[in-house]
């Protein structure tokens, strides 16, 4: 049963941010205007009201299956050509950014209207060309009918005006980094205001273990709080959410003793699927801007230019998260009934910079980048604890320069920025400089 709930939930998320959802939905509701305006066409109100604007219906058979078949065959090569531009941007963005960025783009929603309406229109047009001298309507064509199909076909060129102007942004990578850089900076917010002071001993709960293995992408929290209150439980989740899970991990621990259906419950909300989309967690946009920079460094790409922008920007949702860190949970009228494990700043400076500090070692400028970002860090911080964790990590940075960059006077540059950080450093801790010849 469990499998069910997770395969019914695991399609649900798959169909609804597929790039053939909204279109499809979109276009289900043209269709049923189409038989909306067919059944109400020949009423005698609105026959009155078609006499009083005749000059703009179309009059005549023939006229009537030009227009509409002149439509449907334009309106087919515009929705031919945008799905060819999106399939553009998907493959550039694959091969110059990173696919981890494909699921966002696909489901745009901006784009997902234009080619609705696009369709929507087609389907439209076609309902009508049928209904010319039908046999519910003989020597009559639904000239009303008609006038709207001429107003969604100008509609859908305004459209492609707006689709280009759209599709020529996207496929910009600064346009891709603000966007991915906006989206993160919201869910931190949202994510952090459930932030709470004081959690219980969770020492001597009861563990739940994962019953599959995988990524655990998406939790549940909704149901998980349903649960919660039914059975009266408080909950904690041992395992941030991006993580890999193996089979017989301990993925929670819960307050009371539950039996197996409840347990199986609790499991269900725990969704692993393969893509990384930035609505389940700020965790996956970090991700998505420092591989962004990796493949920027890539010797293919070879675009440094990029991989500083992204390491700006990694800097700045660094210091967002040092200042928001803290206990995360969820409550239920007044009762703290989920804690979440949030992802430490060790973890994420190791998983999110130490990638570009290996493929960007050689490279003088992004390894200045990296040191004034975490300057930055340093001087916008005001934990004893997140200070240290950057000395270190700085150090670790200052190493890689010391054995990988040739220049005299690039060495001497990154001296003088190790200088200024020591300037702000408040702990005694001082970072050693490197020698202007390399050894």
């Amino acid at each position: 049963m469990s499998n069910i709930h997770q395969y019914i939930y695991k399609l649900y998320v798959k169909t609804v941010n597929s790039i053939a959802f909204y279109p499809s939905l979109i276009a289900f509701t043209y269709f049923l205007f189409a038989f909306a305006v067919m059944a109400n066409e020949y009423h005698s109100a609105l026959m009155h009201f078609k006499m009083t604007i005749s000059k703009v219906l179309v009059h005549g058979e023939d006229n009537a299956r030009l227009v509409l078949g002149t439509l449907v065959g334009s309106i087919i090569s515009l929705m031919v050509f945008s799905f060819s531009m999106v399939m553009l941007v998907l493959s550039r963005s694959s091969s110059t950014l990173s696919p981890r960025v494909i699921p966002s783009l696909v489901s745009r929603k901006s784009h997902q209207w234009v080619l609705g309406n696009y369709l929507g229109t087609i389907i439209y047009s076609l309902i009508m060309v049928v209904n010319i001298n039908s046999k519910q309507s003989p020597d009559q064509i639904p000239s009303l009918g008609i006038l709207f199909a001429m107003i969604f076909g100008v509609y859908c060129l305004i459209l492609f005006i707006y689709f280009i102007h759209s599709i020529s942004k996207s496929i910009q990578t600064d346009s891709i980094l603000d966007t991915i850089f906006e989206e993160t900076k919201c869910k931190m917010k949202e994510y952090f205001d459930n932030k709470v002071e004081t959690l219980p001993n969770t020492d001597k709960w009861h563990q739940i273990r994962s019953k599959q293995a995988g990524y655990l992408k998406q939790i549940n929290t909704n149901k998980l709080l349903k649960i919660c209150r039914k059975y009266d439980l408080k909950i904690q989740l041992t395992k941030p959410v991006g993580f890999f899970l193996i089979e017989d991990f301990p993925i929670a621990k819960i307050d009371n003793d539950i039996d197996e259906n409840v347990e199986d419950l609790i499991l269900q909300c725990f969704i692993c699927y393969p893509e990384e989309r930035l609505e389940d967690h700020y965790h996956f946009g970090f991700k998505h801007i420092s591989e962004i920079a990796i493949k920027a460094l890539s010797p293919g790409i070879n675009d440094p230019g990029t991989a500083i922008k992204s390491i700006d920007m990694l800097s700045l949702l660094f210091t967002k998260k040092m200042k928001f860190e803290g206990n995360i949970g969820l409550h239920e009228k007044n009762i703290l009934r989920l804690i979440f494990t949030e992802v430490t700043l060790e973890q994420m400076l190791f998983i999110n910079l130490t990638p570009i500090r290996d493929y960007g070692r050689c490279d003088a400028n992004v390894m200045f980048s990296l040191l004034e970002s975490l300057k930055n860090m340093i001087y916008s911080c005001d934990n004893d604890e997140h200070i240290n964790i950057l000395i270190d990590y700085t150090g670790s940075v200052v190493a890689s320069c010391d054995k990988y960059i040739e220049s005299q006077l690039d060495r001497k540059a990154i001296n003088c920025l190790i200088t200024c950080i020591n300037e702000l450093l408040k702990t005694g801790t001082s970072l050693s400089e490197i020698s202007l010849n390399k050894q």
